[in-house]
């Protein structure tokens, strides 16, 4: 009876490896598809607390230019331009992961493989569901589920559970190869905002 018991316990340890190693294999792949395109622009709605907003962001990389209609975020893989069009404000900083993750809805494809447990979620016939679970209690981003499409492994909708402003659900509209995009793209330039007041919070 207990060699049986261990037996059990042995198989379904196996099986939970297995699940996790899966999961990570479909990231893996919506990963290395999405870093085969110069860029992407994506368009998408983002509801949180009963309001909602439509964005485009541009992605190449680690880098993006988010607009949105009252906030253009410039990320160029280390450096953010906050720009806040109703006070004509720019704030700079050197954001964390997880403000970085606040920002692009496709950052779970590059926090994923470190600090996040991975595991299948719902699947169905038309999607994968994989469910990101933060390592430390202390992460802003505590949990991430992606549903990704399962003949093109591109993201259909992403929910991000935040610690202070509870689920980000995130609706992807539209998706776009396009060109490789110059640095500039993703840096704020003064020149085409005058009179915007620069916040360096560095």
């Amino acid at each position: 009876m207990k060699r049986q018991f261990l037996s059990i316990i042995a198989c379904l340890l196996t099986f939970a490896s297995i699940s996790a190693q899966d999961a990570k294999t479909v990231l893996d792949r919506a990963s290395a598809n999405f870093r085969k395109c110069p860029s992407v622009s994506v368009a998408y709605t983002v509801s949180n607390g009963g309001d909602s907003e439509k964005g485009n962001i541009t992605l190449q990389g680690q880098k993006f230019c988010n607009n949105m209609s009252n906030m253009t975020i410039w990320f160029d893989g280390t450096t953010m331009w906050s720009l806040n069009k109703e006070n004509e404000e720019v704030n700079v900083t050197t954001p964390s992961a997880s403000q970085v993750a606040k920002m692009n809805p496709y950052a779970f494809l590059a926090i994923y493989k470190k600090g996040y447990n991975v595991a299948f979620g719902k699947n169905t016939a038309q999607y994968y569901e994989v469910v990101l679970t933060a390592q430390n209690d202390k992460s802003a981003v505590k949990k991430l589920t992606v549903h990704l499409n399962r003949s093109t492994y591109q993201p259909v909708s992403v929910v991000m559970s935040h610690q202070k402003t509870g689920d980000m659900n995130i609706t992807i509209n539209s998706y776009k190869k396009g060109k490789k995009q110059a640095d500039s793209a993703y840096q704020f330039n003064k020149k085409k905002y005058p009179g915007v007041e620069v916040i360096d919070l560095r």
